[in-house]
């Protein structure tokens, strides 16, 4: 994390829930009934998680310098699988394209396979990871609260394994080591980073929230 401790992406292993109910009751009872609505749309999805236990439990804390990092990340993750150099990758004047790079892209559109589908799959500035193993990340459409107008888009939010987010990590940690990434490169503190919190979700059963 950089000295002055600010970070662009944050993490948090612990309850889904923000508000207790002695804090605000009515609040509380929407956050729960939001829950049980996503336990039973994962249920559907054969994924079975207890979303409803310790509220307001928080155990580790975690952040990312720069999203630039992340999705750096995930692209040396894509370009090592497919043998591709990653030498211009690492440069300290690279910069993301505007647009995605097409492997990535095709990652997406589910048209190419990858072996870091929670890595790269899931919302980048979002989501959850739930200490169960599934094969693929999980996109679940968000209603809009009563009285509120519909977005323009569809709001999703995306649910990913923090048991097979750790799997990834580990087999993407010695590729980079493979490939000579140094310690002190931003995209090794964003994995370690990532890895902590899976290690912690799996260790005590208990999702992590990116915002």
């Amino acid at each position: 994390m950089p000295d002055n401790g600010m970070t662009e992406l944050d993490l948090l292993v612990g309850s889904m829930f923000t508000t207790l109910p002695d804090e605000d009751r009515e609040r509380y009872e929407a956050e729960r009934e939001w829950l049980i609505d996503v336990q039973n749309l994962l249920k559907d999805e054969g994924v079975e998680v207890d979303l409803l236990a310790n509220p307001g439990v928080e155990i580790w804390e975690g952040g990312i310098e720069r999203y630039h990092d992340l999705f750096l990340l995930r692209l040396v993750a894509v370009y090592l699988e497919n043998g591709r150099d990653i030498k211009p990758l690492l440069a300290p004047d690279f910069e993301l394209d505007e647009e995605p790079d097409p492997l990535l892209a095709a990652i997406w559109e589910d048209e190419q396979p990858t072996r870091f589908p929670h890595l790269i799959k899931h919302q980048g500035e979002g989501g959850y990871y739930l200490p169960a193993d599934f094969p693929e990340p999980i996109w679940i459409e968000e209603e809009p609260e009563e009285g509120e107008d519909a977005p323009i888009e569809e709001s999703v939010v995306s649910f990913g394994s923090s048991v097979a987010l750790q799997r990834e990590l580990v087999e993407l940690e010695g590729m980079l080591d493979q490939a000579g990434v140094k310690p002190r490169h931003p995209i090794r503190r964003c994995l370690s980073v990532l890895r902590e919190a899976a290690d912690v979700s799996v260790a005590n059963d208990l999702p992590i929230i990116v915002w």
